[in-house]
């Protein structure tokens, strides 16, 4: 019997499948997020055009969270339709083992693991900082919220500004820390009692200049223009995002953080996540594979049902585990991977039971 055949017909019909789950759960996502989006559009008198666009860069990131589901369903669909076909029944009869037949699956979801941490990192995250910027544009032209307070914000690779409160109706920025690194140790920083907006560039007030590494490390700067690649509207709705920045930005915003003796205990949940989450590919077809093999008559709706109900609960335990990383109540790295461990150890322990 060949089979690499085999293993080849497996890969392309559960791509397949893949693929079809993943185009129906975001068609639902991008449905139920206009609809509670809708009140909004219609207020701001948004064009067909300009929320398509939201909509569009909406998609990568809807893409992210249906990948797991779409691998779980697409998984138990295939074994479903084998079953029910007798294929299975074939292969055994032939001396081709349960545990051989799901090797080109686990395959898949490694390969899918590895993509989908790149497709976070490079995609999604430039899309959701492409789409918080039509938003911006398009929600916030009354800037009815005229007041941010504990702003940080990377204004390019090099520069950090740490805001205390932003008034957007004067323009003014209080108790304002510019932080320049290089190699990530601190290398000059600028502080000062606030910053106006003049001109089209900030002007800083009572400020000192500071130098980590020159003989002079002090100046004082009185009415000084900055030259800073942002400007109010950047900060009235500045909210540093996790989902925004990729792996390797977070990562260099949480060493500046810990070097300015900042807390950083939520950034680092969200970093190890960044992680964590795409080894739910692997989970998904582990269950997929024992919702269906343990079962072998298994009917195709309640096969299904099983998988969006585990589906249910591993998200539940992904954001409750989260929410325990930023309170405390567990380390951030345990916080994120503890849904991967427990449902890995279930789901490894249920396939070994399975009769090869």
């Amino acid at each position: 019997m060949n089979l690499l055949l085999i293993d080849k017909y497996l890969i392309w019909s559960f791509f397949k499948k893949i693929l079809s789950v993943l185009f129906v759960f975001i068609i639902i996502f991008l449905v139920v997020d206009l609809i509670e989006d809708v009140d909004r559009m219609l207020d701001y008198n948004l064009t067909f055009n300009q929320f398509s666009l939201i909509y569009f860069y909406s998609i990568p990131h809807y893409m992210n969270i249906a990948f797991p589901m779409a691998i779980l369903i697409a998984t138990v669909m295939t074994f479903t339709l084998m079953q029910k076909n007798n294929e299975i029944t074939a292969l055994k009869a032939s001396g081709v083992s349960i545990y051989r037949l799901t090797i080109p699956f686990f395959i898949i979801g490694i390969l899918l693991t590895i993509a989908m941490f790149y497709f976070e990192n490079i995609i999604v995250t430039k899309s959701n900082t492409l789409k918080s910027d039509l938003e911006k544009k398009y929600y916030n032209k009354n800037h009815k919220n005229n007041i941010n307070k504990n702003i940080i914000l990377q204004i390019d690779k090099d520069r950090t500004i740490i805001i205390d409160k932003f008034n957007f109706r004067n323009k003014t920025a209080n108790n304002v820390s510019i932080q320049e690194f290089e190699a990530n140790l601190l290398k000059s920083r600028i502080d000062a009692e606030y910053l106006i907006w003049n001109n089209d560039n900030w002007v800083a007030k009572n400020a000192m200049y500071r130098s980590f590494n020159n003989q002079r490390p002090y100046s004082s700067l009185s009415d000084t223009t900055l030259y800073l690649d942002i400007k109010p509207i950047d900060l009235i709705e500045s909210r540093v995002k996790p989902e925004e920045m990729d792996y390797w930005t977070l990562k260099t915003f949480i060493d500046r953080l810990k070097s300015n003796g900042r807390e950083h205990r939520k950034w680092l949940v969200d970093l190890y996540f960044k992680t964590a989450f795409p080894f739910s590919n692997i989970i998904m077809i582990l269950f997929g594979v024992v919702l269906t093999i343990r079962k072998p008559r298994t009917n195709f709706l309640i096969g299904i049902g099983l998988s969006i109900f585990v589906i249910f609960i591993y998200y539940i335990m992904i954001k409750a585990g989260q929410s325990a990383g930023y309170s405390g109540a567990l380390s951030p790295i345990l916080s994120v991977w503890i849904a991967n461990i427990l449902f890995f150890i279930f789901g490894l322990i249920s396939l070994t039971k399975t009769k090869s």
